[in-house]
């Protein structure tokens, strides 16, 4: 789970967020996420913990030793820097969803479409889109297909969900697809 860590949001993206834990939970499913005690992360983190989750939390050891790990994590990975933390999301999540969030939220999603994209991960990517929130992001997306910048099959890289029930339908009926030729970049590709 990629998402924000503020203490300053209208309280309905906390109820967001603890709605997704909560649905974790109901499906079985685990968390993993960047560990930290504030913001969405924690919300979502004490919902799915409450309902049985297991949650591994992935953290800088410069953010713990400002007391930013959270307590509702049954496994934290102390990582060196934000890079280190990336990576090991990527390699221990089976599916990535990105609640509302900021600039590292951002970059985190960014990734991991780049990486599906060249074909690095085969993983579900989804972007909760709660409220319009990520409205402006899916415009710019739209400007990199429309001006050739992105194939046109690289919509399917990510799935847009308008409700955390959209998130899990989504995840039950998820099949990986696998681009051979993401590297070629011939004019037929954008016909």
């Amino acid at each position: 789970m990629f998402c924000s860590s503020s203490n300053a949001l209208d309280e309905n993206y906390y109820t967001l967020a603890a709605n997704f834990g909560q649905g974790l939970a109901q499906k079985g499913y685990n968390l993993t996420y960047g560990g930290a005690n504030v913001g969405l992360m924690e919300a979502a983190a004490k919902a799915a913990s409450a309902g049985g989750s297991h949650i591994t939390g992935v953290i800088p050891e410069a953010f713990a030793q400002k007391g930013l790990s959270s307590g509702t994590a049954d496994n934290v990975i102390f990582v060196k820097d934000l890079n280190e933390r990336k990576k090991v999301l990527v390699d221990i999540s089976d599916a990535f969803v990105a609640l509302p969030g900021g600039f590292g939220t951002l970059d985190e999603l960014l990734e991991v479409i780049t990486l599906k994209q060249t074909a690095f991960i085969n993983k579900p990517i989804i972007i909760l889109n709660y409220n319009g929130f990520y409205d402006y992001m899916l415009k710019q997306f739209d400007v990199f297909f429309q001006e050739n910048f992105a194939k046109p099959q690289y919509r399917e890289i990510y799935f847009v969900a308008y409700s955390v029930d959209d998130i899990f339908a989504y995840l039950d009926k998820y099949e990986p697809k696998v681009d051979k030729d993401w590297f070629r970049v011939d004019k037929k590709d954008f016909d």
